[in-house]
């Protein structure tokens, strides 16, 4: 779905503190949401379980991927008028999912790391410090390698920075947002996994 989303670049308008109007990615904002899940998981079944998910969204991706590719290649229908346009979007998505899939798994990798890092220091306590403190670094990584490798020389050089600063920026708010999230969905899997009372 990612690869979809991603073309779509959306006006953020900053202005308000200083930074004028930047852009970002529409992919990237909903790839953000991806990175409460990692957390919960690894705050229910550590880092390990967390990397297994990564990895095998990898997997799921590039099946995706696949079908995208093929889908450019296939010859249109007779009277199909929007092959140019559907090509015009989809035929970049190797390089698209070249950035998305080394972005991704150094920046999720990177995210578990500090995460588990963090509980080893504070223990069961502040779910949130971990949470924040993991995910503003690793979506730095994640959108800074993403947008180099996907849009270097196709963005121009100098609106780069601009797409790459208002990506972060709200990537950065929704981490902040996401918190109690990521509270939900860690009390939603401990509720599941309770044992059932006989």
């Amino acid at each position: 779905m990612l690869q979809s989303l991603t073309v779509k670049l959306v006006p953020l308008d900053l202005s308000g503190i200083g930074l004028g109007v930047l852009a970002f990615s529409y992919g990237s904002f909903v790839h953000a949401l991806t990175f409460p899940c990692t957390d919960a998981v690894a705050e229910v079944w550590g880092a390990k379980r967390a990397r297994f998910m990564v990895y095998m969204g990898t997997v799921v991706y590039l099946f995706c991927t696949v079908m995208l590719v093929i889908g450019v290649k296939l010859s249109p229908a007779d009277g199909w008028p929007h092959n140019d346009a559907y090509r015009a979007i989809f035929e970049g998505a190797p390089r698209i999912v070249g950035g998305s899939l080394v972005a991704t798994i150094v920046a999720q990798l990177w995210d578990i790391y500090v995460f588990e890092w963090v509980k080893k220091k504070t223990g069961s306590k502040y779910l949130w410090l971990r949470n924040n403190v993991s995910t503003f670094g690793s979506q730095l990584l994640d959108t800074t390698i993403f947008y180099l490798i996907a849009f270097y020389g196709i963005i121009p050089n100098e609106v780069l920075p601009s797409v790459i600063l208002g990506t972060y920026i709200l990537k950065v708010g929704v981490a902040l947002v996401d918190t109690p999230l990521v509270y939900v969905i860690v009390a939603w899997i401990r509720k599941g996994e309770a044992p059932a009372e006989e």
